[in-house]
Parts: C-alpha cells; structure tokens; sequence
C-alpha cells in the first residue's frame, strides 16, 4: 500500500504503469489486472495489463472501478480471478485503494507524448514540477547521467530542443489552435 501512495502519475497518459498493476495485483491477488483508457465513443484507445490474457476455462469473477477522465472519457481498472471469486475483503481492499487510483488516472491523455516511454514521461513530469537533473536522479535511484539521456531522447522525439520547450509541449501551450476553454478542459 505504501508503494500505491507514494506513485506519482504517469505525465501524458491516463493510464498507471506495470509496476503500479503489479502493487494491485498484489494487494487483491487475482490472474490479471488491467487499466484500459476508453475514448468518447467507447473505444479502447490505451491499454496496460499484467497478468494471464485469456480466462481459464472453469470460470472467470471480475472486480471492476471506473473512473471519468473529462467530460465522456473512462480509466477503468480490471481485476480478472480465475477459478474462485472476490471475496469481501477483495471488495474492501478495493474500495480502500479507489483514492489513490483517483490521483494516477486523473492525468489527460496527450497525443505529443504517446512516443515516450514511461521512464521518459516520468522524468519529464519531474521537469515540468521544477526539479533539477540531481533531483531527478536521487528521487528515481538512476544516474544523473542517465537523466540527461531521458531527456535528450525526450527532446528528440518531441522535436524541441530544451526544458521549457518540452514543459511546454507535456502542458499542452505550444498548440496555437486552442482557445481558452479547450485549454482550461485539458488541464482539468
């Protein structure tokens, strides 16, 4: 449980990573969890999963919690059992954790940022909150060398070419077309 608390959400992307997955699975053990993104029209857009990909054949019992992401866009956590079903305090544990997947799917979806990956992302959110590369690298336990690597890739792909450029681009300013309401709806 300490290790949920203490995750921070994933810049760019609605969606908790594997190893957050991995801390659910382990406070209710199940055979596969998965956090899928649905867009307005109902389609899966994003999906992250660990676990076993087909249900077994003696029957399956799903957990389910569902968040809103916006206006008409769901983050729904998926927890598959095969075999047995959730108990209550499967059902408890769960209502227990709800605040703390509150907080790591609450990040919009960028469409920029889907080339990243999730370490890059995460070294970027660090950026975008002010924190220098030593920062960076004493709060993940990498080099700090290997935080300019992050960065440097981050660059790259994004086609910027420093810090600011890349906050400016996770937040979303650097797209003109926007008006002020759009840009209001994708900071909330």
């Amino acid at each position: 449980m300490r290790h949920l608390l203490g995750a921070l959400p994933c810049p760019g992307t609605p969606l908790p990573t594997a190893e957050v997955l991995g801390w659910l699975a382990v406070l209710i053990p199940c055979g596969r969890v998965a956090a899928i993104f649905h867009d307005r029209l109902r389609c899966v857009t994003e999906e992250v999963a660990i676990g076993h990909p087909t249900p077994a054949r003696h029957g399956t019992d799903r957990l389910e919690i569902e968040f809103s992401n916006g206006e008409d866009d769901v983050v729904r956590v998926l927890f598959v059992r095969y075999r047995t079903v959730f108990t209550d305090r499967d059902r408890a544990m769960a209502r227990l954790i709800v605040p703390a997947l509150a907080r790591l799917v609450h990040e919009r979806p960028a469409p920029a940022l889907a080339c990243l990956t999730t370490q890059e992302r995460t070294v970027l959110g660090r950026v975008a909150a002010g924190a220098t590369n030593a920062q960076i690298a004493h709060e993940l336990c990498i080099a700090e060398s290997t935080v300019r690597k992050h960065l440097e890739h981050v660059y790259r792909k994004l086609g910027v070419s420093g810090r600011l450029a890349a906050v400016a681009r996770l937040q979303e300013r650097d797209l003109p077309g926007l008006d002020l309401r759009e840009r209001v709806a994708r900071m909330v």
